[in-house]
């Protein structure tokens, strides 16, 4: 009995000192979006993505959240809106200006954990040139795997901005001050 005793606690001790490993990663573009809803004539929303234009890198700690560090670069020119007309129009110069502001930035200054899933990140986000504090709640999603066996993980994050606040101001009462963001990143 003695004998199964010691190896038992062994294990147990084992497991108890085991840490999670921290993990960094590259956001894959392929993989990662950020989808935007802005509306339009109260009657209606202008939907679409930055696909294929997300970029940046991820360091993440679980057991020192505060060590943990997001970089996000959008390249403003991938957005699409469904319409060519539409999407062009966003990306001139009576809204998004893409060739005088081509990156939309979020890099985090803070982390906090609020449980094992959630996060918040604080961070300086840069939009049309205009660099604010942000914080935002991180969703993070579990490690899977894709269709050749890979493994993935990353986050989601929910956000809703104010165009006016970053000097956006085309279009004036027709189309909505606040665009409502879903961020999809993963490795």
């Amino acid at each position: 009995m003695k004998k199964s005793i010691f190896p038992a606690l062994l294990l147990a001790w084992t497991v108890t000192q085991a840490v999670a490993v921290p993990e960094t990663y590259e956001i894959n573009p392929e993989n990662s979006s950020v989808r935007f809803k802005v509306r339009l004539l109260w009657t209606t929303n202008i939907e679409g993505c930055f696909c294929g234009g997300v970029s940046g890198r991820v360091s993440f700690d679980p057991d020192a959240p505060q060590k943990s560090t997001v970089k996000l670069e959008i390249k403003a020119e991938t957005l699409n809106a469904g319409v060519s007309q539409i999407s062009n129009e966003i990306k001139g110069q009576a809204f998004l200006d893409v060739e005088k502001f081509p990156l939309i930035i979020f890099k985090s200054t803070s982390a906090q954990r609020v449980n094992d899933q959630q996060y918040t990140l604080t961070g300086e986000f840069t939009f049309h040139g205009v660099t604010k504090p942000l914080t935002v709640r991180s969703n993070r999603v579990g490690q899977s795997g894709d269709s050749n066996g890979e493994s993935q993980t990353g986050s989601d994050i929910y956000l809703v901005i104010k165009r006016s606040e970053y000097g956006i101001k085309g279009s004036v009462p027709a189309v909505g001050d606040e665009i409502f963001l879903t961020v999809r990143i993963r490795n």
